[in-house]
């Protein structure tokens, strides 16, 4: 079943530093970018760690003015002082990372398990392919009704269930899905319904179609003959096989009684 992955809403245009970057340099690109963190890269892409505001915040050092007499010493005072290390001595790593190729659900127990906003994207090499943050994981639910519809019908009708075409109508509003029309089974009627809701966006599924068969019930009914039947054959032959031990015992005859049989026609 065709569902969206982490490709499908990350950034792939991420601002990365390097390893010997200045402190005061990723300050500047922080601010300028309007972003909360930047990751560190070596020469060939690959991630070696994240630098954010609370790593830069740890190491700046407030100065105050000695006895400032004028007034505009007392209105720049006081003052930030960054160090002079490079991104080695402040990130932090190695980031969180995922597969361009997750699920969004997945993206989103390892945010919550690690307590982090954001997870780096990396191929099987390391290195980065983008960036998803907690408000990217929302973005399925914007998704237009028009595609939405496409993918019912392509993904879930034709690919999945092979429904014909023209058979079953759809109709997607605000997210709400309407089926309508008939299936040869009632079955293939609620698994359309099921496999629809499973579509990124799609909030309801109203399920109004109809079937030439109801195989519902003849399910049903295999599914309730079918597990007492091994039961039933396994009691048969333990019984048997005490009568034969007994009958063993006392005539040194093994062979199948009038009494065997009919404990294993009941």
């Amino acid at each position: 079943m065709w569902q969206w992955r982490v490709q499908n809403v990350m950034t792939t245009d991420v601002v990365t530093a390097s390893v010997d970057a200045p402190v005061a340099e990723l300050v500047t690109l922080l601010r300028k970018r309007r972003i909360g963190a930047v990751p560190i890269v070596d020469d060939f892409g690959v991630v070696l760690g994240m630098v954010t505001w609370s790593d830069l915040h740890e190491i700046i050092d407030i100065v105050e003015p000695e006895s400032p007499r004028r007034w505009w010493q007392r209105a720049f005072s006081p003052r930030l002082v960054w160090p002079e290390g490079t991104a080695a001595g402040v990130m932090n790593g190695p980031p969180m990372t995922i597969g361009a190729d997750a699920s969004l659900t997945a993206a989103a127990r390892l945010m919550h398990k690690h307590g982090v906003g954001r997870l780096l994207v990396v191929g099987a090499d390391r290195g980065l392919r983008g960036i998803v943050s907690r408000s990217d994981l929302f973005k399925v639910h914007d998704r237009l009704d028009a595609v939405i519809r496409d993918d019912v019908v392509n993904h879930v009708l034709l690919d999945e269930l092979r429904i014909r075409p023209g058979s079953v109508h759809v109709r997607v509003e605000d997210g709400e899905v309407t089926l309508t029309g008939d299936t040869a089974h009632r079955t293939t009627a609620l698994a359309a319904a099921r496999t629809a809701a499973l579509i990124p966006g799609v909030t309801d599924v109203d399920n109004q179609l109809g079937s030439e068969a109801d195989d519902t019930a003849s399910r049903s009914c295999r599914r309730e003959v079918t597990p007492s039947f091994p039961k039933t054959l396994r009691k048969c032959h333990s019984t048997v096989r005490g009568l034969r031990n007994n009958r063993a015992a006392t005539s040194g005859l093994v062979k199948p009684s009038a009494t065997s049989r009919a404990i294993c026609r009941s």
